[in-house]
């Protein structure tokens, strides 16, 4: 039996900014198994580079003429007020996180090698990133104790922050880790669900 984690990327693009793992949101919407690097680079970064297709946007359906009563018969109608355009508002910057799959040994921290493909797109994007630094966040399903749901999750988030560094020389500075165990499940409704054994990869900004 092999047990799946999966990494955070988000086809729904989350971005966290900052915050510590233990005070993110609702976890990330992951990705399909084998996502391209340029849907890595719209998850994590925000934005795609010049050979990666175009993202459609959609643009808000405009709202419908305005209309007013008719005026009496020989009558002219009055003036139209137009209320003030809104100021601009502050919206807050979306959160980048993003979620990929990567198998690991049983009850193990081994990534297995079907796995590493993936990790190799991510880091091609994390050294297109700068300084960009990145948080790695363990999870794991409700199967067993809190505390090795807990240290396990902690040991394969610093797998893979170890395999970045090691394999592809991203900047360790640049990574951390951290574990969450199943304390913060992605389909709370069923806690031994595979889904919910994954890795978050949180954009931190620079």
């Amino acid at each position: 039996m092999r047990l799946a984690l999966m990494l955070s990327a988000c086809a729904c693009l989350v971005l966290p900014m900052a915050g510590l793992a233990q005070g993110l949101p609702g976890p990330a919407t992951p990705m399909g198994p084998n996502p391209s690097e340029c849907e890595i680079q719209a998850a994590l970064l925000g934005t795609t580079g010049p050979d990666c297709p175009p993202v459609a946007m959609q643009r808000p359906a405009a709202p419908p003429p305005a209309t007013s009563a008719a005026a009496p018969p020989g009558q002219r109608p009055g003036p139209v007020t137009v209320p003030p355009l809104p100021g601009p508002t502050a919206m807050q910057a979306p959160e980048l996180r993003a979620a990929f799959r990567v198998e690991f040994d049983f009850n193990s921290a081994v990534i297995r090698p079907e796995s590493r493909e993936i990790l190799d797109k991510v880091a091609a994007v994390m050294g297109t990133a700068g300084t960009t630094r990145f948080r790695i966040v363990g999870h794991t399903d409700a199967v067993g104790g809190d505390a090795a749901n807990l240290a396990l999750s902690k040991r394969r988030a610093a797998a893979v922050v170890e395999y970045l560094v090691s394999r592809h020389h991203i900047h360790a500075d640049r990574l951390e880790a951290s574990g969450m165990g199943a304390r913060d499940l992605l389909l709370p409704d069923q806690p031994k669900a595979a889904a919910n054994r994954r890795v978050e990869i949180v954009n931190l900004g620079g």
